[in-house]
């Protein structure tokens, strides 16, 4: 079974000087733990946030894609730049690396830029993460701050990101943006778009998840919805627990930040905290699935994967506690009836199918 997971900030620790080609006691992935899961490709994200005190975004970009790169060294580790890369990787039961970049930060609102990333080999790109660009707008900031948007939408240097992108058979991920953001994604392409780590609005109304109107508008551009299983996305019930819990470690909190000078550190190093604190109240898996079938039904079963968002959050569902537990979701899918055939598409096909669709 071919497996591909959409999503991975595993570039954060590495940049923090994390050793991750060795076995880790914390987080969700390294590389011994990927090849030895079932997860065959990996998405693995450059992600610059614009709220960083250093603002070289790109050159911090080119940064992370070094490292990243650096990890096809490893023996059966490769970093594929097209379908035919991927098949051959798989054949020879390599792990597969693909990189793509969340928030166009780097771009530094200069086209070039968008050309320089495109040749290091992007798969796909999100426009933003949740802090609004010049030139569009996310789903944090129309939601919440949403009068002092210099743009809401895309402006016409947002439409040409968009069209250059997918002329270079580019996948755009919507998974950050906002709503007006979307329609004006959907009204330009020409091609399949994708929400790489996304779940169902209707299920939980939180303003990272995805409409019907906006599940079916992927489904018609043939694209695809990798679910996100951050129990934040999916569980209505759970901010009320988990602000409960974090509350009895505010003094543990304290000393995170005093011991961590820079927020990129502080951030990991309290996310590796509550990353078991927080597993005892954290949803049932069954959650997750709920999600995924509620995106089969409503527009069928070619359009849904996976994306974990591994090392980019803070806890899992029950039972879930890395990388290594990714096969849970095909025997969850397995016992409520799906067929050997279905849960391969979900799994990793389907992804495979919109690379085909788009010609990488």
């Amino acid at each position: 079974m071919f497996v591909a997971d959409l999503h991975n900030d595993l570039v954060q620790r590495i940049m923090e000087g994390e050793d991750v080609t060795k076995i880790t006691s914390h987080g969700h992935t390294d590389i011994p733990r990927l090849k030895e899961s079932c997860i065959n490709l990996q998405i693995l994200i450059v992600w610059v946030s614009s709220k960083a005190k250093n603002p070289n975004f790109f050159n911090k970009a080119n940064r992370m894609f070094d490292e990243l790169e650096k990890l096809s060294n490893i023996e059966n580790v490769k970093i594929p730049r097209s379908i035919k890369d991927i098949i051959e990787g798989i054949n020879k039961n390599e792990l597969l690396l693909p990189i793509s970049m969340e928030g166009g930060e780097a771009l530094e609102n200069n086209l070039d830029n968008l050309y320089h990333f495109i040749n290091r080999g992007l798969l796909y790109f999100g426009p933003t993460w949740n802090h609004s660009l010049d030139w569009v707008s996310s789903n944090y900031d129309e939601k919440y701050n949403k009068t002092n948007l210099k743009t809401i939408g895309l402006n016409d240097f947002g439409k040409e990101v968009v069209n250059i992108c997918q002329e270079n058979k580019i996948l755009i991920d919507v998974s950050h943006i906002g709503e007006k953001s979307f329609w004006d994604i959907e009204n330009i392409s020409q091609k399949p778009f994708i929400a790489s780590h996304s779940s169902v609005y209707k299920i939980c109304p939180h303003f990272r998840n995805l409409h019907d109107d906006q599940i079916i508008a992927i489904k018609n551009k043939k694209g695809l919805i990798g679910i996100n299983p951050y129990p934040f996305f999916i569980d209505p019930t759970f901010k009320k627990r988990e602000s409960k819990t974090r509350n009895e470690y505010k003094e543990k909190i304290k000393s995170i930040e005093i011991q961590h000078s820079n927020r990129s550190s502080q951030w990991l190093a309290k996310q590796h905290f509550f990353q078991k604190k927080l597993s005892s109240i954290c949803p049932e898996l069954d959650l997750f699935i709920d999600h995924m079938e509620y995106i089969i039904k409503l527009i069928g079963i070619d359009y849904v994967g996976v994306g974990s968002d591994y090392d980019g959050l803070d806890c899992l569902p029950k039972g879930w506690n890395d990388c290594l537990d990714h096969i849970k979701i095909a025997e969850k899918l397995e016992s409520r009836g799906y067929n050997q055939e279905e849960i391969e598409k979900l799994m990793g096909n389907n992804f495979l199918r919109v690379l085909e669709e788009i010609n990488y």
